[in-house]
């Protein structure tokens, strides 16, 4: 008789990612292995990541600020997390941001905000990827207390 093989647990999150600067969060979504595809103004992305004893699939969604209202409520409707990308440390921006945030998803979505005042080099892609680990570490997290309580 065999051991029994664990499998592992699956999941799917949905990141919005915003900023001011549409060709930066461009750049930050391509540092993710899939291509990023635009529809009607809203930028769809993907990754995978590979968990002790899960598997995490993540959609990002970002919306131009050319994208109409009704899609832009569409890329935080049912957000797991969310990264803000600026470019230069701005508290009045960020802030914007998070009060959207906070109104659209509620106050308990893990947000981080990333920012790039240079190149998008090496350095910074293994900041971003970090972050946004982080994110999800504090997603599942979320998820281990939600479970507990019921």
């Amino acid at each position: 008789m065999s051991p029994k093989k664990r499998t592992k647990s699956r999941y799917l999150f949905k990141i919005t990612v915003v900023g001011p600067d549409d060709s930066l969060l461009e750049q930050v979504l391509s540092t993710f292995n899939d291509p990023v595809v635009s529809v009607d103004g809203i930028r769809i992305g993907s990754t995978d990541v590979d968990l002790d004893s899960s598997e995490v699939h993540a959609v990002f969604m970002s919306p131009r600020h050319s994208a109409l209202d009704i899609l832009l409520a569409l890329t935080f409707k049912g957000a797991s997390g969310v990264l803000i990308v600026l470019k230069e440390a701005d508290p009045q921006i960020e802030t914007v941001y998070r009060n959207e945030i906070r109104e659209t998803l509620g106050s308990n979505i893990p947000t981080r905000t990333v920012v790039i005042d240079s190149q998008l080099d090496e350095f910074k892609k293994n900041e971003i990827h970090h972050i946004f680990d982080e994110v999800i570490a504090e997603i599942m997290e979320k998820r281990k207390k939600t479970k507990k309580n019921k």
